[in-house]
């Protein structure tokens, strides 16, 4: 009896393993083809601004991209710490106005839990 619905799980978790295996792959190509398209799309701007592939300056302005794509990044990353912030600060505050209330007035509906 065991044995039996150890061999009836095993055929689910292998499905459920091969799903893992190819969702992990299709989330990393993405990736990587994301990657591919931003280096393009870097190389075309750093073409457009009259850079030669090899030199310098080309260099410079892919090293350039990247920066700014960083910067762009973290700015993004730090905004949203902040709006987190302020939203648990929110919460946080409207819990202590509910008490307040609720220390005044302990027959009001919201006191009620």
């Amino acid at each position: 009896m065991i044995r039996y619905g150890f061999t009836r799980i095993r055929p689910a978790l292998l499905s459920v393993c091969a799903a893992a295996v190819v969702t992990i792959g299709i989330a990393g190509s993405e990736a990587n083809a994301q990657s591919r398209r931003q280096q393009r799309d870097d190389a075309r701007t750093c073409a457009g601004f009259g850079n030669s592939y090899g030199t310098r300056a080309y260099s410079e302005c892919m090293r350039d991209q990247q920066r700014r794509r960083d910067f762009k990044e973290r700015d993004t990353l730090e905004k949203m710490a902040l709006t987190s912030q302020i939203a648990r600060d929110g919460q946080i505050m409207a819990e202590r106005a509910r008490r307040q209330r609720c220390d005044r007035n302990p027959d009001r509906r919201e006191c009620r839990r």
